[in-house]
C-alpha cells in the first residue's frame, strides 16, 4: 500500500512530502494583478532545507508588500458602500448618484476588478481597460475606483493610489446632442400643434416654465395653484419630485437634482389657462398625474421622449432643450432679469449674496416675471 503523502501547514504556506528527505512540494498564496493566486514549487532536499526555502519565499514576498490584503471588491463592500450611505443620509450626496455608482460598479467594474487585491493594481491594465469602456462609464468607474483605493491608502495597505494616475480616457462619441432652441414664435407654434397630445402638459411646464425633463412629469393635478400679478394670470406649479428614465412611479419627494431644484414654476397665460384645462379634465376623470400616460400612471422620461419625437417629427429639438429655449426667450424676448431667471430655474445664485441673503418669495418672483412680460407685451 503506497504511503500517504504528509502535508505540514505553517502560518504562511505549506510543505507536502513527496519523497521524505528528498523531495517536497512548497505551496503558498501571493497577490497578482488577477487576484490572489495559489503558487507551488517542487523542492529537492531535506525537510529542514524545504522549510528554510519556504521561509525565504515568505520574506521575499513580504519585502514586496505581498501580505493578505482585501480585494477591491471587499474594499468596496467594507468601506465605499457604507461611506456612500452616510453621505446620502447626511445630504452630502444624492440618492440618484449612489444608484448611478452602484449600476456602473455592477455592469462595468466588478467583473474586472472585484477580485484584484488592492496592492496589485497595474497601471497598464487600468489604461487598457478604460479604453474599452464608453466615455460615460469610464468617468464614473474611475471615480468609484479612486475613492476605494483612497481608503486603502488611508489605512496604510498601499503606499499610493494607482487609480489616481492621469489616464487617457475614451474619446467621446461622434454624436453630439443638438444645441438648438426654439424662439418664442416657434415655441408658440409647437404649443398649438401639441393640443391634446400625451406630451402636451410636460411640454408646457418645460418650455414655458423651465422644468427639467423629469420634473415636468412628477406633478399632481391637485398641486397646481393659480396666481395673478400685474394683470397676468399665472399657473404656480410646485416642483417637489421627478420621474426617472424608466419605471412607473416618481422618485421619492425631495429627490431632485439639487436642493435649489425644489421651487415653484410660474407659467404665464395663455399657457397657464391650458394647464388649468388639462388638470381639470384629468381631475374630473379621477386621474392623479398631470403627465398621465393613459392608465392613471405618469409618463417616465423614456416614454416622454418617444411621444415627443412621434408628435413633433425628426426636425424637432430634443425635449431637454425646451428648458434652454425658455431661458433664451425669457431673457431676450420677455426681458426677465438674470437673478429671477436663475431662481425660477432652480439654480443657486452666485457669491455670498446668493448663498446667504437672496430669499425672494414666490409672489416677488411672480411680480418680477410679469413686470417684464407685461412690458414686452405692451400691457
Amino acid at each position: 500500500m503506497p504511503r500517504k503523502r504528509r502535508k505540514r501547514r505553517r502560518a504562511w504556506g505549506s510543505i507536502t512530502e513527496v519523497d521524505p528527505g528528498r523531495r517536497y512540494v512548497l505551496r503558498w498564496v501571493e497577490n497578482t494583478p488577477d487576484g490572489r493566486k495559489r503558487r507551488s514549487r517542487t523542492f529537492r532536499g531535506t525537510y529542514r532545507e524545504a522549510d528554510l526555502e519556504l521561509s525565504r519565499l515568505q520574506v521575499e514576498h513580504a519585502d514586496k508588500g505581498d501580505r493578505p490584503v482585501p480585494t477591491i471588491g471587499e474594499a468596496h463592500d467594507m468601506w465605499f458602500e457604507p461611506w456612500m450611505d452616510r453621505r446620502v443620509a447626511e445630504g452630502k450626496a444624492k440618492a440618484g448618484t449612489k444608484r448611478l455608482y452602484d449600476s456602473v460598479w455592477k455592469t462595468a467594474v466588478s467583473s474586472r476588478w472585484s477580485g484584484v487585491p488592492v496592492d496589485s493594481v497595474q497601471p497598464i491594465d487600468v489604461q487598457a481597460w478604460l479604453l474599452e469602456l464608453t466615455v460615460g462609464n469610464a468617468q464614473i468607474a474611475i471615480t468609484v475606483l479612486r475613492k476605494i483605493l483612497d481608503f486603502a491608502v488611508q489605512y496604510e495597505l498601499v503606499p499610493s493610489n494607482k487609480f489616481r494616475i492621469a489616464y487617457e480616457m475614451p474619446s467621446k462619441a461622434a454624436f453630439r446632442k443638438p444645441s438648438d432652441v426654439y424662439t418664442l414664435a416657434e415655441a408658440d407654434a409647437a404649443f398649438g400643434k401639441l393640443c391634446g397630445a400625451v406630451c402636451e402638459a410636460p411640454f408646457i411646464l418645460a418650455c414655458f416654465g423651465s422644468a427639467r425633463t423629469g420634473e415636468s412629469l412628477g406633478v399632481r393635478c391637485a398641486e397646481i395653484g393659480r396666481m395673478e400679478a400685474n394683470g397676468i394670470l399665472l399657473a404656480a406649479v410646485p416642483i417637489v419630485r421627478r420621474m426617472p428614465p424608466s419605471g412607473c412611479l416618481p422618485l421619492p419627494d425631495g429627490d431632485l437634482k439639487s436642493p435649489q431644484s425644489a421651487r415653484t414654476l410660474l407659467i404665464p397665460d395663455p399657457y397657464a389657462s391650458r394647464i388649468f384645462e388639462i388638470a381639470a379634465a384629468l381631475d374630473a376623470a379621477g386621474v392623479e398625474w398631470l403627465a398621465d400616460r393613459g392608465d392613471g400612471l405618469p409618463l417616465n422620461m423614456g416614454a416622454l421622449k418617444r411621444a415627443w419625437a412621434r408628435e413633433m417629427g425628426e426636425g424637432a429639438i430634443p425635449f431637454g432643450n425646451l428648458r434652454n429655449s425658455w431661458r433664451t426667450f425669457a431673457k431676450y424676448e420677455w426681458g426677465v432679469d438674470f437673478d429671477t431667471l436663475e431662481l425660477l430655474m432652480g439654480h443657486a445664485l452666485p457669491g455670498v449674496t446668493g448663498r446667504h441673503y437672496m430669499r425672494p418669495s414666490v409672489e416677488q418672483l411672480a411680480d418680477a416675471l410679469t413686470s417684464a412680460l407685461a412690458k414686452s407685451r405692451g400691457i
